[in-house]
This record gives structure tokens, sequence and C-alpha cells, in this order.
């Protein structure tokens, strides 16, 4: 099963240990490839300080000045942590420390400058805990001899190369795509994706279904069993189906 960051965190509370079985329960991972990545994922948390190892358990490691909020951004690169927690100041991230996050992204930000009565408090993320997109509507550029996709969105202050998928990038050029993300950002090496669909020339000329599937991650095949279960459902409201409504 896949998990995020931010799950796999949840389940750390009260400064107690937890041993790996019990995260690999509580996180489905029940095959060697999902152990495996728990694995990593417990070790990288670790590595940089929010985890803590005793006797092969793990705990949270309390820190101060650090809030969980989800990024929104500008398209001139400003932009916002927003806490949950309601009343909560909104948190200034500078471009320079997004630290590879994307707009609609889960982050733990730490606060670095405590904010005034004109002006909002400063953080960088410190730890991306859930990413917002695993696909994007972007257009087609050649650049030199390789191919990237620019986000239509231009919230998304990034381009991704892009890998060949059966068919020739160069048809795909100028044309608006839907890109499945394959690897998001790594150190200093861009997001990378593949070209799932070719929509058109623009928007205009793209189906509207097309273009809110792709836009939302809309599956549009159903495994038989789920059609033909669609197949039974009435085509009308019964009166029994109003009575809890």
């Amino acid at each position: 099963m896949e998990f995020s960051i931010a799950s796999l965190l949840a389940n750390f509370t009260d400064d107690k240990l937890v041993a790996p079985k019990a995260l690999e329960k509580k996180l489905n991972c029940e095959d060697d490839a999902s152990i495996r990545k728990l694995q990593i994922a417990l070790d990288a948390l670790e590595k940089i300080g929010i985890l803590i190892k005793e006797r092969g358990k793990y705990r949270r490691v309390p820190e101060e000045d650090v809030v969980e909020g989800k990024l929104r951004c500008s398209s001139k690169g400003f932009c916002f942590a927003i806490q949950d927690k309601e009343g909560a100041e909104d948190i200034y991230v500078r471009e320079s420390q997004l630290n590879t996050a994307w707009n609609g992204d889960r982050v733990l930000v730490k606060v670095t400058k405590e904010g005034s009565r004109r002006r909002s408090p400063e953080g960088e993320v410190r730890l991306i805990l859930e990413r917002a997109n695993s696909s994007v509507l972007a257009r087609v550029k050649q650049a030199e001899s390789s191919y990237r996709a620019v986000p239509l969105d231009d919230r998304l202050l990034f381009e991704l190369d892009l890998k060949p998928n059966g068919g020739k990038l160069e048809d795909a050029v100028d044309q608006l795509v839907h890109v499945e993300i394959l690897r998001y950002p790594l150190g200093q090496l861009p997001p990378v994706g593949r070209v799932a669909q070719i929509l058109g020339s623009d928007a205009q000329a793209a189906s509207d279904i097309d273009i809110v599937c792709c836009k939302h991650d809309l599956p549009r095949s159903f495994p038989e069993m789920v059609i033909e279960a669609a197949k039974a459902l009435p085509t009308k409201l019964r009166k029994g189906d109003l009575k809890n409504g």
C-alpha cells in the first residue's frame, strides 16, 4: 500500500516508542516492497532528526517553532503555509525556502522569523508530508535535445523532464497534455514525468470530460465487477432512499 509521510507520522503521539511491526500493520504494509519503503522512510526521518530510534523502536522528536500547514502559492512565487488550527497565523515561505515543495502540498515549516503587526511570520519547509499533485495538465516544449512539460497552473513553479512513453514526444510539442509524475524533485534533479494523454492544441480543443478527469485524477475505466454493480443500481430514487437523507 502507498502511504504518505503524514499518515506515517500520525502514528507517533505522546512521545511514545512505536515498533516498525506496529507501523506495518497500521499502514497496511503487507508485501516486501511496501515494508522496504516504510523502512526507507523511517531511516530518512531518523537521519533528518524527525524521529529517534531507541531499542529498535521509534519516537517523534519534539521540535519548537515547527508547524504543519498546507502550501498556498501565487504565480509570483509568494507562498504561505496555512495552518489547520482556526485563528493560527499563516507562515510566509519564500520561493528559495520551499525545498522542492509545491502548491497544495502539506508540509512541516520551521518558523525562522517571528511576525509583527504588519508582517506574517516567516519560515522554511522542514519536511514535505504529503504531495498534492500526482499528475498535472501541461504544455510540452522542446529544450535542446530533451522535452519538458510546463504546467498550465502558474502556481506550480517548475518544469518536468519528460520520459518517452511509446509515442513520439515531438508529436506532443505545443500540445496540451496530461502528465503523470514519475519522480518528484530530488536534490538538484528536476521532477520527471511521462505523457499519459495528448488532449489537443488547447483547452478549447480538448474534451471537457478529459480535462476534468485529468485535472482531478479521476479514473475512466473500471473493473468488470464495478460496472456490473453500477448496472444493478436503480435508475430512480425510491422512497426508502429519502428517509435518512
